[in-house]
């Protein structure tokens, strides 16, 4: 998928490069606004509905999105930057590296006129973060070492993005995302609750996940209608073959999209017959229960006997 390099530093050189359609009388110094409703409006820039974009106002939640992560020589990956409330945080972090992914190209001016530390490369990369592999873009930049995910995530594309990244998982160190709460809960949800679910499986099989703390809707510009929270996520010290996961997904989807049927009527017709059986004997699973009744470790060991059979 073919993207734009539109800012790049060097560590080395402290070089800027690659830009392009800097328009004249956009440079500002950050610092100057106490808030980013005076950013926004000096460039006649609001949040569009349907990228689902809501901007963090409130530094103090930025600066507790990363206090818990060791940044210092880290390569990091920000996700939807928008105006950069994040951004001007991550930047002062020590890290070695920041890619920035934006596709809305109305902020890409505003991202090139952050400062980048003498001892930060800096890149901001136009595309769709859904579109682009992330491990591709920073072998791009000659990075190669596992990296941190840090983003707010734009609500409607929260939960495909997270999917994607767990067929990265191997090169990811850290990810740090804030979501709407609701969605927070299904991740970290546990067996037999009505928030556990497929996306409770697939990132808990890789992932340990957990909810690191709520944020209100004034700070937000727009506040949305729901309540936010950051998400702490860190891959497990065993992490399952990329077939077993891409079979998980398989069975997580066949379960989920009978919900309230039981076993026997969902996957016990979506697979084959003695497939079906030797799962149910070999892992004494009790076919009358409903998909959300059956823990991760008893999926994942479905999706390791499946993978097998080749489903």
């Amino acid at each position: 998928m073919a993207h734009d390099i539109f800012y790049r530093t060097s560590k080395d050189n402290n070089c800027t490069c690659l830009r392009r359609n800097n328009k004249v009388g956009t440079s500002f110094n950050l610092m100057e606004f106490k808030h980013l409703k005076s950013i926004l409006e000096k460039h006649n820039l609001w949040a569009k509905k349907s990228l689902g974009q809501h901007f963090l106002t409130d530094e103090s939640v930025c600066q507790r999105m990363v206090q818990h992560l060791n940044l210092k020589d880290q390569t990091i990956v920000e996700v939807g930057p928008g105006p950069g409330s994040l951004t001007d945080i991550l930047l002062k972090t020590d890290a070695r590296f920041l890619m920035c992914i934006e596709k809305d190209k109305r902020f890409i001016d505003i991202l090139k006129e952050f400062e980048s530390p003498t001892n930060t490369a800096f890149t901001i990369v136009q595309a769709d973060a859904l579109n682009v592999s992330i491990p591709a873009l920073l072998r791009e930049q000659g990075h190669l070492e596992p990296y941190h995910i840090v983003a707010n995530l734009p609500y409607n594309i929260g939960t495909e993005l997270l999917i994607r990244w767990i067929g990265d998982v191997e090169h990811i160190h850290s990810i740090t995302v804030m979501l709407q709460r609701e969605m927070v809960d299904r991740m970290t949800a546990q067996v037999d609750t009505k928030e556990y679910g497929r996306l409770a499986i697939l990132l808990q099989s890789c992932f340990e996940v957990q909810e690191v703390f709520q944020i209100p809707p004034e700070a937000f510009i727009p506040p949305p209608k729901v309540w936010s929270s950051v998400a702490y996520l860190k891959p497990l010290k065993q992490i399952p073959e990329a077939g077993v996961l891409k079979t998980l997904g398989k069975l997580t989807n066949m379960a989920f999209s009978h919900r309230r049927k039981m076993l026997r009527a969902s996957l016990g017709k979506s697979l084959p017959v003695p497939l079906w059986r030797k799962l149910c004997d070999t892992l004494d699973i009790d076919e009358t229960k409903r998909p959300e009744q059956l823990d991760t470790s008893t999926f994942l060991a479905m999706a390791q006997i499946c993978n097998k059979e080749l489903i």
